[in-house]
């Protein structure tokens, strides 16, 4: 049987969200760090590619890689 869900679990859930809140260093404002999965493209050696693909965290508002502590 599923979990049902309590209205302090869902308040929660949504404070954490709103804890990726960081200042970013080029703009030196407040922004947010979303997730996003970079997919790079390397040439091995006998001349095929190869994709390699990750998640990072970024900075909302200028798409570079967060360098922070986990969150």
């Amino acid at each position: 049987m599923a979990k049902v869900q309590s209205f302090a679990d869902k308040a929660a859930k949504l404070a954490k969200k709103q804890e990726m809140t960081v200042i970013c260093p080029d703009t030196n404002k407040e922004t947010r760090l979303i997730h996003v999965r970079l997919i790079e493209s390397v040439k091995t050696e006998k001349g095929s590619v190869k994709f390699l693909d990750r998640n990072v965290k970024v900075y909302e508002s200028t798409y570079k890689p967060y360098k922070g502590e986990e969150i």
